[in-house]
């Protein structure tokens, strides 16, 4: 079976703009003018293909992205808590930079104050998720998610380290087609920097 899974990070929100995090589904943050176009191209670039499943996580942001770039095509929708963005405690809603000034304080096994996640955690939820759309009942998978989750697999899809590899970020609206074997090596890589 020739499965092929096509990872789409979410257009540009308004936190993107601005430059804030935000790690809590129950935060509304929607798509800014320029999210919304940014989809409405992969709409027109996606049209042509034939996607049996479709994900996304609670967040707001990847159900509003998902909808424009599906474009009113009859694709079931499944939701990945799993793959929900990462959960940033004291620093939700605050500048990105607050966050990546604690985060290089310390490792990545330490979770932020305020019931934050760490990035092995993370990880953890990750594998767990791209294992569980390796089990779909599918064979072309559309997932709208966020830039830490397909960063932590483009980089062990590249034998790196999942956390600190050469993919430093993930444009919005950008897209990575991984076939079946290339998506169980990356689960691989991720589960074995897990120690599991």
């Amino acid at each position: 079976m020739n499965r092929r899974f096509t990872l789409v990070r979410h257009g540009r929100s308004d936190y993107n703009r601005l430059g804030l995090v935000n790690g809590d589904p129950s935060v509304a943050v929607a798509l800014d003018a320029e999210g919304v176009a940014q989809c409405r191209r992969l709409a027109e670039r996606l049209a042509g293909e034939d996607f049996d499943l479709a994900v996304r996580t609670r967040f707001s942001r990847t159900g509003e992205s998902l909808a424009i770039v599906l474009d009113n095509r009859d694709v079931p929708v499944a939701v990945y808590p799993e793959l929900d963005d990462v959960h940033l405690g004291v620093f939700e809603s605050r500048p990105v930079e607050e966050y990546r000034a604690w985060r290089r304080a310390h490792g990545p096994e330490v979770s932020p104050p305020g019931e934050g996640e760490s990035r092995l955690g993370a990880l953890y939820r990750y594998a767990a998720g791209f294992a569980r759309m390796l089990d779909e009942d599918a064979v072309r998978i559309l997932a709208v998610l966020h830039d830490v989750p397909i960063r932590f697999l483009a980089n062990a899809l590249q034998d790196a380290d999942p956390l600190d590899g050469p993919v430093r970020a993930v444009e919005n609206a950008s897209v990575l087609e991984v076939d079946d074997d290339a998506m169980r090596r990356g689960v691989g890589v991720m589960r074995d920097r897990l120690g599991l």
